[in-house]
């Protein structure tokens, strides 16, 4: 299968095997797939140089940036598309214009996906090319269709492309909703032989930065942090000891997110996670009562 037509930008392109994943370029991904405010502007300011001095040369457009669908919990991806767009606002060409249309999935079922596939789902980077395939298929057939984009250039922002699995997908969607132009730009793209032989490539450089359950905690709440469904996948991959710990790290505020979160997105919802979910819970029931006893003593 061949890459779908349209350009690619990239701010680092992978082609040849090892990698340093000590160079900060690649510790700050682990941090941007956790949600990180530092390292999604690290990435984000200079996708903005980079798109910015390519626009200028492009002819007149009506441009649309979008990224990966996702229902309730975005993807670093989402992020780093929202921050280009604030980035880009003051530095589109005038014969340009440019907005933002976020795709969305519908809510998924655990019961209905099945335990199989929601670890398949889980469990992406880690998948070899065929599985890509067609996991991301079942996962496109899930997105909403958009008519923002018939008649418009979009540009997809991405944090990595492995394979291109995901890049043939939406390019079969961004047809279906009649798109005029389909621009791929990411942070890091992996030439595809690569990362047909390698995909698992794409799980090292998500855990590039090693981090224990505490360390994962303390970036959890830091200021400016927003939950990716990576960060929520690393938290419920825990066991119940581990998750217990990190979760008393968190303090109420965060913790409530989590299971805001957790309850909106669905697929924490199986059995699998039945016993996580009421360990989330009940420290979110115990916040409540430690307020109502603080409000009453007041």
């Amino acid at each position: 299968m061949n890459t779908p037509p349209g350009e690619a930008l990239a701010l680092h392109r992978i082609t040849a095997l090892p990698l340093d994943l000590g160079d900060p370029f690649y510790t700050h991904y682990t941090l941007l797939k956790l949600g990180a405010e530092e390292s999604v502007a690290f990435y984000a300011t200079r996708l903005a140089d980079l798109v910015a001095r390519w626009l200028a040369t492009q002819p007149a457009a009506a441009w649309v940036l979008t990224a990966p669908a996702y229902h309730a919990i975005p993807a670093a991806a989402n992020l780093l598309c929202e921050a280009l767009r604030a980035l880009l606002a003051d530095r589109v060409p005038p014969n340009h214009s440019l907005s933002m249309v976020e795709l969305h999935h519908v809510r998924v079922d655990p019961a209905a996906l099945g335990a199989r596939e929601l670890k398949r789902w889980e469990d992406y980077s880690r998948l070899g090319f065929e599985e890509r395939i067609a996991s991301r298929a079942r996962s496109d057939s899930l997105v909403v269709d958009d008519p923002s984009f018939a008649g418009r250039a979009v540009l997809f922002v991405n944090d990595i492309n492995v394979t291109g699995a995901q890049r043939r997908g939406m390019a079969s969607y961004f047809a279906r909703v009649g798109a005029a132009r389909v621009v791929w730009a990411s942070a890091i793209d992996v030439d595809e032989e690569i990362g047909r032989r390698e995909p698992q490539l794409e799980f090292a450089l998500n855990t590039s930065l090693r981090l224990t359950p505490e360390e994962l905690g303390q970036v959890l709440t830091r200021p400016g942090l927003r939950f990716t469904s990576k960060g929520m996948g690393r938290l419920f991959a825990y066991e119940l000891p581990e998750l217990e710990r990190v979760l008393a790290g968190l303090g109420a505020e965060r913790r409530a997110a989590v299971l805001r979160l957790a309850t909106a997105e669905g697929r924490f919802d199986g059995p699998e996670c039945a016993a996580k979910m009421e360990l989330l819970r009940a420290a979110c029931a115990r916040d409540q009562l430690a307020v109502a006893d603080c409000r009453r003593q007041v």
